[in-house]
């Protein structure tokens, strides 16, 4: 039986993975809205290119995983397993990081 502290840890993960899958969506949105607004009106390549920036650093997980098994010969699910297994990992490396931080772990 999972102790409260394995519990608490496990919700702290899932946590950590549901923010990364929000951050990347709202990155790729966020992109998308600023290529289309007409460069006359306001130049926004520099905020472009850090947005795609900050979305590489996050999504580089998911590229090594992605790396192991290629999507064009793969089931749909297997990409799609994939993708939560790599937002999972980052999830629980956030949760341990912050467990460190915060001087957690005994």
């Amino acid at each position: 039986m999972p102790s409260s502290r394995q519990k608490r840890f496990a919700q702290e993960a899932a946590l950590g993975a549901l923010l990364h899958f929000i951050a990347l969506t709202l990155l790729a949105g966020g992109m998308f809205l600023l290529v289309h607004i007409p460069p006359r009106a306001a130049p926004m390549d520099s905020l472009i290119l850090f947005f795609q920036w900050i979305y590489d650093v996050l999504y580089s997980p998911l590229a090594a995983l992605r790396w192991l098994w290629p999507g064009e010969a793969s089931p749909w699910w297997l990409n799609a397993g994939v993708r939560v297994l790599g937002h999972a990992l980052v999830g629980t490396a956030a949760a341990g990081g912050y467990r460190i931080w915060r001087g957690r772990f005994q």
